[in-house]
């Protein structure tokens, strides 16, 4: 038997990263009114972020259903694999608990869940560490530890233009004490123990793209970075510029896709830090 990967859309996983390393993506979906999109795959990061910011209704987001990771397991395991499942914390959706429904129907086959305690790229680079793992040969008891160590190893930081989209969406964990009166501050967030937490106030965005840097270089060399955005052009190409040489491995650049885009709105940065 062969171990096969699956994973969910907060992972913002590139689709030819995906497609290359043979994992399977099980979308979650936004809600723009009535209107229902599949995370990337109904709709292109594009064309959410011009919703989002068009002024209309704000969105929402619905994890993906029992019987969404059923058929994609069933499919799977019919086939003679074994399926490691790597999801988003466990804190910021619900997904884990369709993906453990749809576990407990299939009793009799060999599916194993991991809580990263993580969300978007962070998410890709346990992912992909699981999935070379897997394509190396590892027993699926195996690629769960390297998930797993990958994951305890991983740190996650944003910046985020305004904490509104955090606020309204019901994401905002510990950062809550940020709030109130204070929604114009550029914060630097981590996310620690799979929720959202101040890490640093800052009162400028300059400053705080100016602090994630400084977090960045007081570590590494990292086993792998990931750059994930919805910024202006010139961020992006400053922060891989600056984080590339940080990281042993190509740095894994990305933008945010519709559902976790919900939550942390435009003009966002941040990355995953893969420690050795």
């Amino acid at each position: 038997m062969t171990v096969k990967i699956v994973t969910d859309s907060t992972s913002d996983m590139p689709p030819e990263l995906a497609a290359e390393l043979g994992v399977t993506v099980v979308p979650l979906t936004v809600f723009f009114g009535e209107e229902a999109f599949k995370d990337g795959v109904e709709i292109t990061r594009d064309e959410f972020m011009k919703r989002l910011t068009g002024g209309g209704v704000l969105p929402k987001t619905s994890q993906p259903s029992v019987g969404d990771f059923l058929a994609v397991y069933k499919e799977l395991t019919d086939a003679g694999d074994e399926v490691v499942s790597i999801h988003v914390s466990g804190k910021l959706s619900g997904t884990l608990n369709s993906a453990h429904g749809a576990a407990q129907e299939l009793s009799g086959a060999s599916i194993k869940l991991v809580d990263t305690e993580l969300v978007s790229m962070a998410l890709t680079l346990v992912v992909r560490a699981a999935a070379v793992a897997a394509k190396g040969g590892a027993t699926a008891e195996e690629v769960v530890r390297v998930a797993e160590d990958a994951s305890s190893k991983t740190d996650l930081y944003l910046t985020l233009e305004t904490l509104e989209y955090l606020a309204k969406g019901g994401r905002i964990g510990k950062a809550q004490a940020l709030l109130g009166g204070l929604l114009s501050i550029k914060p630097v967030l981590k996310v620690v123990d799979g929720e959202v937490h101040p890490h640093e106030k800052v009162r400028t965005r300059a400053k705080a793209l100016q602090r994630m840097k400084e977090i960045a270089a007081e570590g590494g060399p990292y086993e792998d970075i990931a750059l994930i955005h919805e910024a202006a052009a010139e961020d992006v190409q400053a922060f891989t510029e600056f984080l590339q040489p940080l990281s042993k491995a190509p740095l894994l650049v990305g933008r945010i896709g519709s559902v976790v885009g919900t939550y942390t709105g435009p003009g966002v940065v941040g990355f995953a830090l893969r420690r050795a």
